[in-house]
């Protein structure tokens, strides 16, 4: 069964307190739901579209009890702490690749490239972007996480696909934009799509 990954971009804290409030709740909530911190607050480069300051990632075990634990009594509880403006977000819940690769012995933290938001205009211009962008993935020595799966919107803007790759390190991700092979693939999507982009480090 394929993971499943609860995400927050576009994250604008308006009120430190009840962000205090609400994060002391919602680390237990999600513990208590199998859900484990990839990334939360490190350090972001936005490559495309809205300036990232802040992203969070945790995984879960799968996608459905990845959407029971955002609705349940704790998890609404800790949620209660930001609503009404103190905290605005995106969050989603998406599906992971049905094969994951394995991982590898990689030392130190990894880092993740994400792309949300998007909005495809021409469908065969994605998918050439998607053939070459695969072969880039691969020269990188890095996987994806997710690609296209089933995603839940459950605060803000309505995501329909999302991509998530776990890269090396750092400076693999850093690089990974400008590389011959994934410059040739954002060649190739020529405006086929509009979406945000950012990298975030991975928790130690």
């Amino acid at each position: 069964m394929p993971k499943a990954y609860w995400m927050s971009l576009r994250i604008q804290i308006h009120d430190a307190d009840k962000m205090k409030a609400y994060a002391e709740k919602a680390g237990p909530a999600i513990a208590a739901g199998g859900g484990k911190f990839l990334a939360r607050g490190g350090k972001v480069k936005t490559l495309e579209g809205f300036e990232q300051g802040r992203v969070v990632i945790i995984e879960f075990p799968d996608f459905d009890t990845a959407v029971s634990t955002y609705h349940s009594p704790a998890y609404e509880d800790a949620h209660s702490h930001i609503l009404g403006g103190a905290v605005e977000r995106d969050t989603f819940i998406v599906e992971g690749v049905e094969d994951e690769l394995p991982r590898g012995d990689l030392p130190g933290p990894v880092a993740y490239w994400i792309g949300a938001h998007m909005t495809i205009h021409d469908d065969d211009k994605m998918a050439a972007y998607v053939a070459q962008a695969s072969e880039a993935i691969k020269a990188a020595g890095s996987r994806p996480l997710v690609r296209g799966g089933r995603v839940q919107t459950m605060e803000g803007f309505a995501q329909s696909r999302i991509a998530l790759i776990e890269h090396p390190n750092w400076d693999v991700a850093a690089g990974y934009y400008d590389s011959p092979l994934y410059a040739e693939a954002r060649k190739r999507l020529d405006g086929g799509a509009t979406r945000d982009i950012c990298i975030t480090e991975a928790l130690s």
